[in-house]
């Protein structure tokens, strides 16, 4: 859930990253303190906090999977990402237990994948919703995932509705 100080006009969204190319994709963005300010929006200065975890959380003590599930009522939007180089590719029982983990209710978070397309393909038959974006991980365009992420959080999924007819 995205953190709000009104007072001093900063508005921070929280981003799991997830996958076998977790930490190049961060270190592609250059991150100040794990964080990514965005440009000024009616007064507001909203960055992204993101927070790294392998491609398979659970595997080994499963302290990094419980960190996850500690972190999911706090995640506003997914990165998982893949690589086609052997020991990059993603986890697909962790992405199943990823999606388990979000379900019901931060299951159709905004996903942006920097990863192939069997990732994009699985993430989207467990959740039933597309990535709001994809990019190859074999390039260096991790910043077009990030935009595509920050238009869907800003986007407002509350439509306005007509007041009920007067009774009596």
């Amino acid at each position: 859930m995205a953190t709000l100080d009104s007072e001093q006009q900063k508005l921070v969204f929280h981003v799991a990253v997830v996958g076998g190319v977790s930490q190049r994709f961060v270190q592609l963005l250059n991150l100040v303190g794990g964080e990514l300010e965005l440009g000024e929006v009616k007064g507001y200065r909203p960055r992204l906090a993101f927070r790294v975890f392998s491609d398979d959380p659970w595997a080994g003590d499963g302290k990094d999977g419980t960190a996850l599930e500690e972190f999911i009522p706090s995640v506003d939007a997914l990165v998982l990402t893949d690589a086609f180089e052997e020991g990059k590719h993603y986890s697909s029982s962790a992405m199943e237990r990823l999606a388990k983990a979000l379900a019901p209710v931060k299951l159709r978070i905004p996903s942006g994948i920097f990863g192939g397309p069997a990732l994009t393909q699985e993430w989207q038959s467990l959740t039933g919703a597309p990535a709001v974006h994809v990019s190859d991980p074999r390039g260096d365009d991790a910043l077009s995932v990030v935009k595509a992420l920050a238009r869907a959080l800003f986007r407002s999924g509350v439509r306005s509705t007509p007041p009920p007819p007067n009774v009596g």
